[in-house]
């Protein structure tokens, strides 16, 4: 048997979305099961051609994501260190070295060793307060006794690569 036959008709392109919000659509139909919308979550990943995909053990797909990938839902303060939860399930200690701004004043990182923009929804950012200082150059974070300045960048979901 031809092995293209098997994959005649078939594709890894899908109508499934995930808005900037996070809402998940299978086209314009809205997909509201939790257990789906979290598994898909844990799932975004890229695909060898740097498209967004959903990726599990078993298969993937391409979707199409607006705006972050992952977004930071809450953070925990252990010492020096600052702990993200994340959207996707994860528990990831924040590198401060990838904050940014984007120009409407919200904060993203970069999660998973640097694979995938996060950004922080507003509970997550407005626990960062306690690090929050200013001196004459403005507002800028402490993090482990070092301060950070996060750069306002146009686009904080392609940046750095």
């Amino acid at each position: 048997m031809d092995p293209n036959a098997l994959l005649a008709g078939r594709t890894r392109e899908t109508k499934i979305r995930r808005d900037a919000r996070g809402r998940w659509f299978d086209g314009l139909d809205p997909i509201d099961h939790v257990l789906l919308t979290q598994a898909f979550d844990a799932w975004i990943d890229r695909a060898e051609d740097g498209r967004y995909c959903l990726k599990n053990d078993i298969n993937w797909a391409y979707v199409t994501i607006e705006g972050a990938p992952v977004f930071v839902r809450s953070i925990e303060r252990e010492g020096d260190v600052v702990w993200l939860q994340l959207s996707d399930g994860r528990r990831e200690a924040l590198d401060a070295s990838t904050l940014r701004e984007d120009r409407e004043g919200a904060l993203h990182c970069q999660v998973r060793g640097g694979a995938l923009a996060a950004r922080f929804d507003v509970h997550a950012a407005m626990q960062l307060e306690p690090l929050v200082a200013e001196d004459e150059r403005g507002a800028h974070l402490v993090i482990a006794g070092r301060v950070v300045r996060p750069p306002v960048v146009d686009d904080p979901i392609a940046w750095p690569r």
